[in-house]
């Protein structure tokens, strides 16, 4: 886990209630201006039939998991690993027995992979997680079986930009401060559709690069939806800021939601970057990668 950009505490604020996680999810569905399914255009893209031990990291409730339904192994096993168990364990191992599928979920942090032995798994799966540990790539490659696959769902690192942009400038006009990278844009750019291909080619033979090109779209009598999405991501979003006073806090917050308001009202409508990228990559036979 990158501690350096945030807090085991604060990905548990985020991410440990699930409606919140699942209401996210359905304001990006509304509003996304592409409405394909990113998991079932990544499945099309790889032939998962044959795998039958299977390992999502940062499975959360199993967003991605849930996918799986008749795209691999009919005895397959599925492990999640995540720092949040609690309703995430139940619901993950939920989806997967509804899927007909045996399952173990592991409460911990990416980094438990380490210490797992070599090619152990045919598939594994990081749907927007690497970006918190992207630091354990070799591993990944390492417990993957030969001519395994990984797939890795992430966004691009001027995802959601138009947000950010504005809340600097909040920063600006009520802080009085100097420019600075935001954390959230530090998480963004630790694997991001930008720097992917080259975070996994020292470990990987081939590999597939899928463009996801999405805006959020929120007219002016939408625009509390855009700020009900960002008060889920409050930990993520507003950690620069978590050390103010209240007073100083309120005023930032106030000020940054009234701009995202004149925004969308003043150019009738609010598009926020919401690219993704989609990265599978596999580990071949050494004759197969030789050639």
């Amino acid at each position: 886990m990158h501690v350096n950009i945030y807090t085991l505490e604060e990905i548990y604020k985020t991410y440990e209630n699930i409606e919140d996680h699942i209401s996210t999810r359905q304001i990006i569905r509304r509003f996304s201006e592409n409405k394909q399914d990113i998991r079932l255009l990544t499945l099309n893209e790889c032939n998962l039939t044959h795998c039958k031990h299977i390992l999502d990291l940062g499975c959360g409730y199993g967003f991605f998991t849930e996918a799986l339904s008749n795209k691999i192994s009919p005895d397959a096993h599925i492990t999640g690993i995540d720092v949040i168990g609690g309703e995430n364990k139940k619901m993950f191992l939920s989806t997967c027995a509804q899927s007909g599928y045996a399952a173990t979920f592991i409460e911990d942090t990416a980094n438990i992979i380490t210490s797992f032995p070599d090619e152990s798994y045919d598939c594994v799966i990081a749907s927007y997680s690497l970006y918190f540990f992207p630091n354990i790539i070799e591993h990944i490659a390492r417990i993957l079986k030969t001519n395994g696959i990984f797939i890795a769902l992430t966004h691009s690192e001027f995802t959601l930009e138009q947000i950010t942009t504005l809340f600097m400038d909040s920063i600006h006009h009520i802080l009085q401060l100097g420019d600075s990278s935001l954390h959230i844009i530090k998480l963004f750019k630790a694997f991001s559709a930008e720097n992917g291909f080259f975070k996994l080619q020292p470990y990987f033979d081939y590999i597939t690069y899928i463009r996801y090109p999405n805006n959020l779209i929120f007219k002016p009598h939408d625009i509390d939806h855009c700020i009900s999405y960002i008060q889920k991501k409050q930990y993520l979003f507003f950690k620069d800021i978590a050390s103010l006073q209240a007073e100083e806090y309120n005023a930032l917050i106030d000020d940054f939601y009234n701009r995202l308001r004149w925004y969308a009202t003043s150019y009738n409508q609010f598009v926020v970057n919401k690219n993704d990228a989609i990265f599978i990559a596999r580990k071949l036979k050494s004759k197969d990668a030789a050639s």
